[in-house]
């Protein structure tokens, strides 16, 4: 019964904070929600990113509102230790303008940082040296038909933070990340859009579409083979 009682104003506590973040979703729709969202969308995402800063409980947050209204995207690493958010800060052009941040908690205190990734669609992790590295799906949307997608490896700070870190090899450098730029007229009025990024599911081979200089899918990818340090380019693969 003591337990109990201790744990109690915890419980409370926990709910009111709750409670406060959905009464700041509705408040904010209510201030924004007659308004063209993209004469807007930089305001909200300015006001909710002070607003995770402020709060520590964001952190378990999954701010339906704003998913279903602003075109926010949250997604969690697989050790759910960081939070990624994506927001769209475009001006609705066929230009994709977006603007990603990860949130990262230890104890009752979070930090959040902005991130250079455009638009996160997935966040997978791997293992160097015993130390977790993230590797961060993303995105970009260029003009008309023009794009991108990309992965970028992340590994975690001592301060809660995450730097980029460089485990693609290939003969001659090493990078933090690798893109592959597309054109959609190649492959426009099909349903077969190919793979311009595929991995196994143990992460073992990463590989990057093959294009030509028209940026034309070949059907073939460049592999990258993880070892005990880094993804190390090994070749062309079907």
């Amino acid at each position: 019964m003591e337990k109990l009682a201790l744990l109690l104003p915890l419980i409370l506590l926990s709910q009111a904070h709750a409670e406060t973040l959905a009464q700041f979703e509705k408040k904010l729709i209510k201030n924004y929600d007659k308004k063209d969202f993209y004469e807007v969308n930089q305001k909200i995402e300015t006001a909710i990113v002070n607003k995770i800063k402020q709060d520590p409980t964001s952190f378990s947050y999954s701010f339906p509102v704003f998913q279903d209204h602003y075109n926010l995207r949250i997604h969690f690493s697989p050790d759910k230790s960081l939070k990624f958010y994506t927001f769209d800060v475009g001006s609705g052009g066929t230009m994709g303008e977006y603007a990603s941040y990860a949130q990262s908690k230890k104890a009752d205190k979070t930090t959040l940082v902005s991130m250079d990734t455009g638009f996160i669609l997935d966040v997978k992790q791997t293992e160097f040296e015993k130390q977790p590295v993230y590797l961060v799906e993303n995105y970009y949307k260029g003009s008309s038909c023009i794009g991108a997608y990309a992965i970028h490896a992340f590994k975690p700070t001592k301060t809660g933070n995450i730097q980029a870190i460089k485990v693609f090899q290939t003969k001659k450098a090493q990078f933090d990340h690798i893109q592959v730029d597309f054109d959609c007229k190649n492959h426009e009025g099909s349903n077969d859009v190919p793979d311009y990024i595929r991995s196994d599911k143990s992460l073992k081979n990463i590989d990057f579409m093959l294009l030509d200089k028209d940026y034309k899918p070949q059907g073939k990818y460049l592999r990258y083979a993880k070892n005990n340090k880094m993804y190390q380019y090994v070749g062309v693969v079907k």
